[in-house]
């Protein structure tokens, strides 16, 4: 017997119990309280968020952690947003969240996913093809996973952490109408918003920045056309649908990784997700033949159990379905006068296929809001905004591109399932395109905040390490290390949290060798130097730039801690010398030990271990794959000479530099002098 259909509530019965997304200061619903909702007439505000999807509510939350309160907008009511849609967090998505403080809150209401299997549903009987995971550790990522989730519990979570900030709230329902920029001074007047209430009513707001993160129909987007901004692609003709299903059983041995089973008809996969209602809950993503005719429900349904013999399958009712056409769309332009963006689906368009639309909208957001919180608290100069478009659409057109290749493949595979050839080219296709999609090696092209972006020759050390080194423009690598304060292990990127701050990590090497004390004393007086860029900075330094030390030397050297006492312990030094406030770049808890040995993530440790020539351990170690300090090696930082690594607040490098002497220092005051207001 089939499985019984049955849909989730309608929006008119289930409103009542998600009022609390709505705007807390709208007291009445006939539109009156416009004012007690937007601010009073000629308010400007900072920034005004059109549409509350992953895009729209990442901003909020990381505007909000930066000081800026914004007015955020939805033409929808919350249960529009809660069932369906987005269902994955990938590795760069979830590192972001975990910067942000709140990958725990997201993570725990997931589920996590470590493998994926092919099927051939042609064979008799149905056989695995291929099993991997999900992701491989070359990624060099400490989240090596997918979380599937639905992007309504994402939203929720994200805008209540937005309120418990900065109390702003989704006003519920509001829709962006139009945007009118003064073009005499577009540079200082505000952006003219108009919106209009469930109602009926037109009313104008002002904002000094507006985000359209309103989804593959933005109202925002289409306001700009009057810029001159298109929605420029084209439609495939290929038809997917999705559907959400609990209570689900089956006999089919493989639902608790990620299956993709090859049938002559096209393609379905099958995708654990978090628990409904107290039910488990699976997503289908089916392929269904373009035949003009929109496939109902009834047909997907029965396509699945079509595909899946001779295993069965029921479940107890359908949470969700949609049936979308495939499209690669994406905007000419990312913003107008840098006053007014678009942001994730509002800027660009995609198949569901590679799980990116609602990772590739969070790091929209995610690099937005950081460029916007500079401009606006005056740290750094209006130009930077540019770089939004700059970096954003590059990875936008990249994703678009790989689209279609994933969609051409899935089309090419009706009637040829069978062929060993075609799934040896989508095994193939998934390696190419996993570090992208994994969003680990998006790497943002030369520009105001990537600077020296040109490619080095791999030293020898890493020639032994493996993998690339710190690349320019792409995220920072993880690495263990212990922090000195406490003794406590941790990840490297934990010393770059989210806060609007660049993080200058000095590379010490080991600080008790001849000659250690010595360099870092002089790289001190260097960065506090009279006319230097800090002395420039003033008081405001701290709020942009902080130094974080990393150092080869063991945790437990009595040395080292001698040293740490009697140079970098600020709290002990202050104590006795109150004028030396600016005795040392970092406090101890900023002083990291990169003493805790790893396995090479680049190295295949199935394989027989290399012979070396070298004789140092060091050396020989990672020969054998073995990092002994594994932030310098990864890395690629000289153990003896040092370096310096800027990260910029959303988490990517913005310069390297190698030594620590006054030509290395040299190259990262050019590198802040380039766009802080000094």
């Amino acid at each position: 017997m089939g499985p019984s259909i049955n849909l989730p509530r309608s929006p008119s019965t289930a409103r009542s119990s998600h009022t609390s997304m709505s705007s807390s200061r709208t007291t009445s619903s006939d539109g009156s309280s416009f004012a007690t909702t937007f601010g009073p007439p000629g308010e400007v505000h900072p920034v005004l968020i059109a549409g509350a999807g992953p895009a729209g509510t990442l901003l909020a939350f990381c505007l909000a952690k930066l000081g800026i309160c914004p007015l955020i907008v939805d033409s929808n009511h919350f249960i529009d947003h809660e069932w369906g849609r987005g269902d994955a967090l990938l590795c760069r998505a979830t590192e972001i969240l975990r910067s942000l403080g709140i990958a725990e809150r997201i993570i725990s209401q997931g589920q996590r996913l470590y493998q994926r299997t092919f099927w051939d549903m042609t064979a008799d009987p149905p056989t695995w093809k291929t099993i991997s995971d999900y992701f491989e550790k070359e990624l060099d990522s400490e989240e090596l996973y997918t979380i599937t989730i639905r992007q309504g519990l994402v939203e929720k979570t994200l805008t209540d952490a937005t309120t418990s900030i900065c109390g702003a709230t989704v006003a519920r329902p509001w829709a962006f109408v139009d945007a009118h920029i003064d073009e005499t001074s577009p540079n200082s007047e505000p952006v003219v918003v108009t919106l209009k209430s469930q109602y009926g009513e037109l009313r104008e707001v002002r904002a000094r920045y507006v985000v359209g993160c309103d989804g593959g129909r933005s109202m925002v987007r289409r306001s700009l056309e009057k810029y001159g901004v298109k929605f420029q692609g084209d439609a495939h003709d290929s038809v997917w649908c999705a559907m959400d299903v609990l209570g689900f059983k089956t006999d089919f041995p493989d639902v608790k990784k990620v299956p993709i089973l090859s049938a002559k008809d096209g393609a379905i996969l099958i995708i654990p997700r978090e628990d409904i209602h107290g039910q488990n809950c699976f997503r289908f993503y089916c392929e269904m033949s373009a035949t003009g005719a929109t496939p109902s429900m009834e047909n997907v349904v029965a396509k699945v159990h079509r595909v899946l013999q001779p295993y069965t399958i029921t479940w107890d009712e359908v949470n969700w379905f949609t049936v979308y056409t495939v499209g690669q769309r994406i905007a000419s332009a990312f913003d107008v006068h840098q006053r007014i963006f678009l942001a994730g689906d509002a800027a660009h368009l995609h198949s569901p296929k590679g799980a990116l639309g609602m990772n590739t909208s969070l790091m929209d957001a995610h690099n937005l809001a950081t460029k916007i919180a500079l401009v606006h608290s005056g740290f750094a100069h209006p130009k930077i905004l540019s770089t939004y478009a700059l970096e954003r659409r590059g990875v936008a057109v990249r994703l678009l591109e790989m689209d279609v290749e994933l969609i051409e493949l899935y089309a090419k595979q009706g009637g040829t399932s069978e062929s060993p050839e075609h799934m040896q080219k989508l095994v193939a296709y998934i390696r190419k395109h996993l570090a992208f999609q994994a969003g680990t090696d998006i790497t943002y092209a030369a520009n105001d905040l990537v600077r020296n972006a040109v490619p080095k020759s791999r030293s020898a050390m890493l020639e032994l390490v493996g993998g690339e080194g710190l690349i320019v423009g792409r995220r920072l690598l993880p690495a263990g290390v212990r922090r000195y304060s406490d003794g406590r292990p941790c990840n490297i990127l934990d010393a770059a949290p989210y806060d609007g701050r660049f993080t200058v990590f000095i590379c010490l090497g080991d600080l008790t060798s001849p000659g250690g004390v010595e360099q870092l004393n002089g790289l001190r007086d260097l960065v506090y130097r009279q006319g230097g860029i800090l002395d420039n900075l003033g008081d405001r330094a701290e709020k942009v730039i902080r130094f974080a030390g990393v150092s080869t030397t063991s945790h437990l050297s009595i040395e080292f801690a001698n040293l740490v006492q009697r140079v970098l312990d600020l709290p002990t030094i202050s104590a006795v010398l109150p004028t030396k406030k600016r005795a040392t770049l970092f406090d101890t808890t900023r002083l990291y030990n990169d003493d805790i040995p790893c396995l090479s993530p680049y190295v295949d440790h199935t394989a027989q271990t290399p012979s070396t020539a070298e004789t140092d351990i060091i050396s020989l170690k990672a020969a054998a794959g073995i990092l002994l300090h594994p932030a310098h090696q990864k890395w690629d930082v000289d153990l003896v000479s040092g370096g310096i690594v800027v990260v910029r607040p959303d988490g990517h490098v913005g310069i390297m530099s190698s030594g620590l002497d006054g030509a290395s220092w040299d190259v990262v005051e050019g590198y802040f002098k380039g766009f802080l207001v000094l």
